[in-house]
């Protein structure tokens, strides 16, 4: 189970542990907290019935932009492989205005639902500071420990979901060493330093080759964020794809005992049966 923030997330971010892991097999699933902004501009008349009282100028407004992104979000999962794709209907940006408490009984509700061995999501940092991020990060490991325990939220979720502890629980990690690949790209991409007390903020490393594409494909969906040239326009196809083409991951719990060790990983479902 892959639990994000925003539309978008899981391409940019997850792509390819989700890729690897569908295509070895793994029932994917990927929970989104927000479907997007609100646009004002869907307040705007509708056009009438035949095309007449058209407004050109307020066209976009008649979609809003949230059922783009989540239309984006679902043609995205699709090329990765997802099978289910969770919407929580939350607002992008004001995470940190709603019941922390209700957030992660959102949460425990799917880990219930589809009990996840693996969970991946942000770290503290957000990786990029962003604060629905940083609130998501908390609300998922609260969420895990609160899907253990039979008692927790007992009156807000259904009875056939019993309590479920995960086997592991993964951060998003961008190594400082990582954005030497972006060289000067780097001094804009807002990318959090990694905890002192996790060398190169990463325990685990997923190798895309030749699902570096499909990442790539899974990004270029999203053109409301990207524009339709993509957001790798302009660079040199080696360095976007040195970029793209691994993952790294920081093991943040693990109910495994001795057999997931912190930096002896060399695959997220190590441990397992």
């Amino acid at each position: 189970m892959v639990i994000v923030a925003h539309p978008g997330d899981e391409a940019f971010g997850f792509a390819g542990a989700i890729a690897s892991a569908a295509a070895e097999g793994a029932y994917v699933v990927v929970v989104c907290a927000t479907r997007g902004y609100f646009d004002p501009r869907v307040v705007s008349k509708p056009p009438a019935p035949g095309g007449r009282n058209r407004d050109l100028l307020e066209a976009v407004g008649w979609r809003n932009l949230d059922t783009v992104r989540e239309d984006e979000m679902r043609r995205s999962a699709a090329l990765l492989g997802v099978r289910v794709l969770r919407m929580l209907d939350y607002a992008e940006g004001a995470l940190d205005t709603v019941s922390f408490e209700h957030l992660v009984g959102r949460l425990v509700e799917p880990i219930r639902m589809h009990q996840p061995e693996v969970v991946l999501t942000f770290g503290p940092d957000g990786v990029t500071g962003d604060p629905d991020h940083v609130i998501l990060s908390r609300a998922v490991s609260e969420a895990v420990d609160a899907a253990a325990r039979p008692l927790a939220y007992e009156d807000d979720l259904e009875e056939d979901q019993p309590a479920w502890r995960i086997a592991k629980l993964y951060h998003l990690a961008v190594p400082a060493d990582r954005l030497a690949v972006l060289g000067d790209m780097a001094a804009g991409a807002g990318y959090a330093t990694p905890a002192a007390d996790a060398p190169n903020g990463a325990t685990v490393s997923v190798r895309l080759g030749e699902l570096t594409s499909l990442k790539l494909a899974a990004i270029e969906r999203h053109v409301t964020q990207t524009g339709s040239a993509g957001p790798f326009a302009g660079w040199d196809p080696g360095t976007r794809d040195a970029w793209l083409g691994t993952e790294h991951y920081r093991l943040a719990a693990s109910n495994l005992g001795g057999s997931a060790a912190a930096g002896g990983e060399s695959h997220l479902f190590d441990g397992l049966a």
